[in-house]
């Protein structure tokens, strides 16, 4: 087995930030919503190539893509209103304008790296913080639509995948070991949503009362506990019978690269036992980073928009099927 895994998949920083003197979104006047996201645009574009995109304006596929690639939430895409996303060129910056706070700003970076995630956030938060005025209390810090985000506003979260701790049934016990450190274990999706893959959000429930540091060595502390677990695990996991974890990789492996017929479940479901056959050695890839570019690229509405055609459901999971075979078989 290789001594070493990406089990942290990507860092993010998000701050949530609110305008001083303006109502929380729920609230606020439509036409003064309409105008914020060109002053949040306006304040980042002088120093970095940004886009700024309206809710209003981008298609059903469009907007489904951008979540995929967590750019976007599910809430932000709900308000057609006065919504937008200003993303920069290289997608690792995103400023929802106009979801639960009026700015939520979040910075995602491939693997373990919150300190440069943060830097890059950080920044930009004071280049639109020169121009827009933040509802801030010297008591309660960052003044903001939910409680649990009042003080610094920030959540840092990791990306992780777990297929040991999640085969092995044994994730609860690190959700209770990490709740003492102020963390959450949540869905791919955030807040109410599933795991798929064995992939899960890890991050700080609360941002009152510490600092950002503070919460850094807090979520970094506590990935390590989660990382030193699920090697274990997965030492577990092998120890009592590789025959029938390697046969369930390889039979996930032939799926992939031989189906005709692909639903997003099974794909999601094989590529994760792909991706920890990998770590044991029972399949090279030779490009990870397409392998992990692959599991975005066949969702839903990245699939769709791959396709440049309107797919029904059972010839987009075909498409799906010939990309991922052609792809997988590239790369091992």
């Amino acid at each position: 087995m290789q001594s070493n895994t990406d089990i942290v998949i990507s860092s993010r920083i998000r701050l949530a930030r609110n305008a001083a003197g303006l109502k929380f979104p729920a609230k606020l006047e439509p036409e003064r919503a309409k105008k914020l996201p060109r002053e949040v645009y306006a304040a980042v574009s002088r120093t970095g190539r940004f886009t700024l995109r309206y809710v209003e304006a981008l298609s059903e596929i469009e907007g489904g893509v951008l979540k995929e690639k967590h750019l976007v939430s599910e809430d932000l895409l709900h308000n057609a209103e006065s919504g937008a996303a200003v993303i920069n060129e290289d997608e690792t910056v995103s400023i929802m304008v106009g979801e639960e706070d009026h700015i939520r700003l979040q910075c995602i970076l491939s693997g373990q790296d919150f300190r440069s995630a943060f830097e890059t956030a950080d920044r930009i938060d004071d280049d639109i913080g020169k121009k827009i005025a933040y509802a801030f209390d010297p008591n309660l810090g960052y003044l903001t639509a939910c409680p649990t985000n009042l003080g610094t506003g920030m959540r840092a979260s990791a990306m992780m995948f777990l297929p040991g701790l999640s085969i092995l049934n044994a994730l609860e016990a690190c959700v209770e070991a990490v709740a003492r450190l102020n963390m959450t274990i949540r869905g791919v999706y955030g807040e109410g949503s599933d795991s798929a893959g064995y992939r899960f959000q890890v991050s700080n429930q609360h941002s009152l009362g510490v600092t950002e540091s503070e919460l850094l060595d807090a979520v970094e502390m506590s990935i390590g506990h989660i990382e030193d677990a699920e090697l274990k695990a997965r030492e577990v996991l092998y120890k009592n019978g590789s025959t029938g974890i390697r046969d369930k990789i390889q039979r996930a492996y032939g799926i992939l690269t031989n189906a005709y017929v692909l639903s997003s479940g099974e794909f999601t479901q094989a590529m994760a036992l792909c991706k920890l056959g990998a770590f044991y050695g029972f399949i090279k890839f030779s490009d990870p980073e397409r392998f992990e570019k692959l599991m975005v690229d066949a969702q839903p509405a990245s699939l769709q928009s791959i396709s440049e055609g309107a797919l029904l459901p059972e010839t987009r999971d075909i498409f799906r099927a010939a990309m991922v075979g052609k792809v997988l078989r590239s790369i091992s």
